[in-house]
């Protein structure tokens, strides 16, 4: 009596469902185990942003917040002879200029392709303060 065409429909259509919430389940705890393994670390949160933005190319990448290092030749308190510039060249000598090594007031800086910042940069901004520490000031830039 229970191996009828009509009673196997019944029972497959009771199960459809949970076939579902399975599947669905089964996703979202795939998704949470890739969250608990990445970081606010460098080379962790560059992965997760090249797994999930730019996954063939992974063009993605991140440096620090100060692009160049303040260099001082030296001080006007040492008062030294300097010869690195001749009489008919102005007294300063600007190694870098100011904009290249101004403090940011970045932490550090996301570089992205021009397509994926044009598409997605919201989706990356709700990517990058999910994975980073707390406190530490970002942006996203354009990459060349």
């Amino acid at each position: 009596m229970l191996r009828k065409p009509t009673v196997s429909m019944f029972a497959q259509i009771l199960l459809k469902p949970l076939g579902s919430l399975y599947y669905k389940w089964s996703n979202w705890r795939q998704e949470n185990i890739y969250k608990l393994e990445h970081t606010g670390q460098v080379c962790s949160l560059e992965g997760s942003l090249n797994d999930k933005f730019d996954p063939i190319h992974r063009r993605i990448y991140i440096t620090d917040g100060q692009f160049y290092d303040t260099y001082y030749v030296y001080t006007e308190g040492e008062q030294q002879n300097r010869f690195i510039y001749t009489e008919s060249e102005p007294d300063t000598v600007y190694l870098r200029t100011e904009s290249e090594t101004s403090d940011t007031g970045l932490d550090f800086i996301v570089f992205v392709p021009a397509e994926i910042h044009n598409t997605q940069i919201h989706a990356l901004h709700a990517h990058v303060i999910f994975y980073k520490a707390g406190g530490k000031r970002y942006n996203i830039f354009i990459d060349e």
